[in-house]
């Protein structure tokens, strides 16, 4: 069949599942948008700025598991594109970033929003950002380049990918078959070393005092189930990095919570203790946040057994005796099969004890400052705020946070239960991030509610994108942690600084009213309980709304940052 150039790569997308396209319309990518109009199959989202297109795109992706797609016309606004990229990027979210350019014909010459006028690459930018930056010089090549973009995108370690098209090849005609993607990506990644395998299960086995380590990967290659049969199985404890809250329920006995600097005491008291033999991380590359800042301290007296999709971070940042390099479901899978190979699975007896977990748990706690979630002192605590949050939300809603002190009490004072409810930026941690990427996971999950926990700072850096959510009528809950400061750089200057406060506080936002001038419904809150009072009203109404939570100032998550 004939197809236009934008024709064949909207059909292209349509099969991958994509419903929806993100960005913003200009000069030329008007027949891009020329041609969603004429299809209909595929819906525009009109953001407010290029940046929190990407982050909704971002957002779309981590819950629906499908690709995002997302546009830009040339210059500036390609550009703009790039903080929001990057966190894919960091995140390994699948995105297929579509940007127009003016073509070779009108290359410096000094047309408006020209890419390379002054020399300014945007390709070459893009480069260092993406999995693949690719331009079309040849509508000949078009199908192969769609295909091989998208193939990069969602195999292996998935991650953005990005296509430039010239204006005057968008209308161009080309005779092509539309290949189905069976046919041109890799399906399943069932592929694994049955030797590793059997060394792995071996170490297991005869290990005294083991531990499991998840990371965001679990996430990724959907293993929450089989992770948490074979944990239940072997009686082993169970952590996870801060990226993969909730991908082990963390009001399971066997978990330790969230290991790393912020994380529970539990769990760091837990996998410090020295005495662990057998260290399980399956889909983490134990970077700094998830590893104590690289201390040392995360040295199991046997063995280091590491599962991760890219053979790369396997050893990068601990000494690995045992690597394992494929999808974390399919090598737990094996584990699971080369187990009960080795051992009677009726007669098996683990080593670890469920009283002992018990007790230890008793004596310990998940919280760092447990005390403070119960105060009623105004304005509220930060540590309360996240009790009444969790206390007024289903167990299956989902969270999105920001990078900075939002993150981190969140991290340490709201147990998540679920996979797939706790999403952060974690990596390139752009800030503004969740506001936006909030709308992507509403749209992804209509079904469920969708919170964004961010705080002032960020809320003034992206809080224009709340009138995109007004625009499609997307009820996403944003609550504002309120207390006029940038959270971690006041207290890296009180802790590191002496006090030294400069540039790290700002006259209090009146967040209600920029939030009703946007169209959103706004309340604000200062005392403990309200917020639970509250929302359930909120929810009812099924209307983008903004919290402005007053907190206490002067209140600091315990954790190693410095």
């Amino acid at each position: 069949m004939k197809y236009s150039v934008i024709k064949l790569l909207l059909k292209y997308l349509e099969q991958e599942g994509v419903k929806y396209i993100f960005g913003i319309p200009g000069k030329f990518l008007m027949p891009f948008y020329d041609e969603l109009y004429n299809m209909r199959t595929i819906t525009p989202i009109l953001a407010k700025r290029h940046e929190g297109a990407v982050f909704i795109a971002d957002g779309y992706a981590r819950v629906s598991k499908q690709i995002g797609v997302c546009c830009a016309t040339a210059g500036a606004e390609s550009t703009n594109l790039l903080a929001g990229i990057g966190t894919s990027y960091a995140g390994a979210v699948p995105l297929f970033v579509l940007t127009a350019s003016s073509g070779e014909n009108a290359m410096k010459r000094g047309l408006f929003q020209e890419d390379f006028y002054d020399e300014i690459d945007v390709m070459e930018m893009f480069k260092t950002i993406t999995k693949l930056s690719v331009d079309v010089s040849e509508v000949n090549y078009l199908s192969h380049t769609i295909r091989h973009c998208l193939r990069v995108a969602l195999n292996g370690r998935k991650g953005p990918v990005h296509l430039n098209l010239p204006f005057p090849l968008m209308k161009e005609e080309v005779e092509e078959e539309i290949i189905p993607p069976s046919e041109y990506r890799l399906m399943k990644r069932t592929f694994f070393d049955r030797e590793e395998i059997k060394k792995a299960t071996k170490f297991i086995l005869q290990a005294q005092n083991p531990v499991i380590l998840i990371g965001n990967g679990v996430n990724n290659a959907k293993a929450n189930r089989i992770i948490r049969k074979f944990a239940e199985r072997l009686v082993i404890p169970v952590a996870t990095t801060p990226k993969a809250k909730g991908a082990f329920p963390e009001n399971h006995l066997l978990s330790l919570g969230i290991f790393g600097s912020a994380g529970t005491p539990i769990a760091n008291k837990y996998l410090h203790s020295g005495e662990v033999d057998v260290l399980l991380a399956v889909g983490t590359s134990l970077n700094e946040l998830s590893s104590s800042h690289y201390r040392g301290k995360l040295n199991p007296t046997k063995a280091l057994i590491q599962i991760d999709i890219e053979p790369y971070q396997i050893g990068k940042n601990c000494p690995t005796t045992v690597g394992l390099c494929g999808d974390a479901h399919t090598l737990l899978t094996e584990m699971m099969y080369q187990i009960s190979r080795d051992t009677n699975w009726n007669e098996f007896k683990p080593k670890m004890s469920i009283d002992g977990i018990r007790s230890f748990k008793k004596e310990n706690s998940m919280f760092a400052n447990e005390k403070m979630i119960y105060s009623d002192s105004s304005p509220v605590k930060p540590q309360r705020l996240m009790k009444d949050l969790r206390d007024s939300l289903p167990d299956e809603a989902i969270v999105f946070t920001n990078r900075g002190n939002s993150l981190l009490w969140a991290l340490q004072y709201f147990p998540c239960y679920h996979p797939g409810t706790f999403l952060c930026n974690i990596g390139f941690s752009s800030k503004g991030y969740a506001i936006a990427a909030a709308i992507g996971g509403k749209i992804a999950a209509p079904q469920k509610n969708v919170i964004a926990i961010v705080g002032d700072e960020s809320f003034g850096m992206n809080g224009m994108e709340i009138a995109t959510a007004v625009n499609y009528n997307i009820p996403v809950i944003w609550l504002v942690l309120n207390n006029s400061r940038l959270g971690t750089v006041y207290s890296m200057q009180k802790f590191q600084y002496q006090g030294r406060y400069i540039a790290s506080t700002f006259k209090r936002l009146d967040v209600v009213k920029i939030a009703e001038g946007l169209g959103a419904q706004a309340v604000q809150i200062e005392k403990p309980g309200e917020l639970k009072e509250i929302m359930p009203r909120l929810i009812e109404s099924k209307k983008p709304t903004v919290i402005n939570a007053i907190i206490d100032s002067e209140e600091m998550p315990s954790v190693d940052l410095f």
